[in-house]
């Protein structure tokens, strides 16, 4: 079954958006770059992002995807395994079920990867409705993880600290590219030397402010 050339064009086309607006938002920041911005970039008409998506929210949402979905998706199967477990998640197991997916995305993708974990992070701070979306119930999943993790911490607490937490994460790998001046991104094995810091820092992060203990 051939697929028709107009459909060909039409996905060509959003996908070129797609790219277009991952890359000028990761520069630029969300809100400082327009529709009509987008479409000019990509040497598309003015009603091109229109056309395709609808909205900029519905762009904000179809960039999130592109190599988020990936990312979703492991995390919540990982989070599924955890929660098969009979014996709750550790820190570590924890952190490494949430946090793996992003470094094996920038591994794969290394200058895209950037891209996305830097808007990622930028719409995480103002708690944008697109990044709401694109999660689903993916974090209340995780919550639960993380009150077997640490049953004797505080709910309100709890919750706070696991945001701050892994804002930190983000931010860290979100301005990994930075450390590394004339790249668009970091080698793999600084990328990976990277990653396990940050683990490691998170890891005891959290049982010193949650748990107590180094375990």
């Amino acid at each position: 079954m051939t697929v028709p050339m107009q459909n060909r064009q039409g996905a060509a086309t959003r996908t070129r958006l797609v790219k277009t607006a991952e890359r000028l938002f990761a520069a630029d920041g969300v809100d400082a770059v327009s529709v009509r911005a987008v479409n000019a970039a990509a040497g598309l008409g003015p009603a091109s992002v229109n056309y395709h998506f609808g909205t900029k929210d519905d762009l904000i949402a179809a960039v999130l995807l592109d190599l988020g979905a990936t990312v979703r998706d492991r995390i919540r199967t990982n989070a599924e395994r955890l929660a098969a477990d009979e014996t709750p998640p550790t820190a570590e197991t924890l952190v490494r079920a949430v946090t793996e997916p992003y470094r094996d995305l920038l591994l794969r993708h290394r200058t895209r990867g950037m891209r996305w974990i830097k808007i990622v992070t930028r719409l995480s701070l103002h708690g944008h409705p697109a990044l709401t979306a694109a999660e689903g119930d993916l974090p209340d999943l995780l919550l639960v993880q993380l009150r077997r993790a640490f049953p004797d911490s505080d709910p309100g607490r709890l919750e706070a600290r696991w945001a701050i937490a892994l804002m930190g994460f983000l931010q860290a790998l979100s301005r990994a590219d930075e450390w590394h001046p004339g790249r668009v991104a970091p080698s793999e094995p600084e990328l990976t030397a990277l990653y396990e810091d940050q683990v490691i820092f998170l890891i005891g992060g959290l049982d010193r402010l949650l748990g107590g203990t180094i375990r």
